[in-house]
């Protein structure tokens, strides 16, 4: 259906009714690089489609790299779900699978540690326990695998 990975960002962005500049927004990247990516100029690279698979976790990387599988993940077909968790954070509320409501926090009260190299001695010290939930393993040769919590290696 889709032969390019562009094609399959532009469908993306349209199914979740976002404009460009603000998933470049959501993502933290310049807008004029995510406006050369979806011109066809440059590729997305991997920080890009790390980024995107970190903001949108129902997005399957699969479909999004390959073109195979669905584009999201369990068999989601409810595009409104992502969008509307998008909406939500202008309020100030979340919607959970139950509609429950989790109040979210801000940003500037509890910023994310930044990446850290796998041989940086400073390991930041973080208040809570971090939990690993999501591994992609990236091959040489172009192939990848996702690892979510509880999902054996296959």
């Amino acid at each position: 259906m889709f032969t390019s990975m562009k094609e399959r960002l532009q469908y993306f962005i349209t199914r979740e009714k976002l404009s460009p500049a603000k998933l470049a927004d959501i993502l933290g990247i310049q807008r004029s690089g995510l406006s050369h990516i979806l011109s066809g100029r440059n590729k997305p690279g991997y920080d890009f489609i790390l980024k995107l698979l970190d903001n949108f976790e129902e997005l399957n990387a699969e479909w999004l790299i390959t073109g195979k599988g669905d584009p999201y993940k369990s068999g989601l077909t409810d595009p409104t779900s992502i969008h509307n968790r998008i909406e939500d954070t202008k309020t100030g509320f979340q919607s959970t699978l139950f509609n429950e409501n989790k109040e979210i926090e801000s940003n500037n009260s509890n910023p994310k540690p930044s990446e850290i190299s796998i041989n940086d001695n400073s390991l930041p010290i973080v208040g809570e326990k971090r939990i690993l939930t999501k591994v992609l393993f990236v091959y040489s040769d172009g192939t990848f695998e996702e690892y979510n919590k509880g999902k054996e290696l296959g």
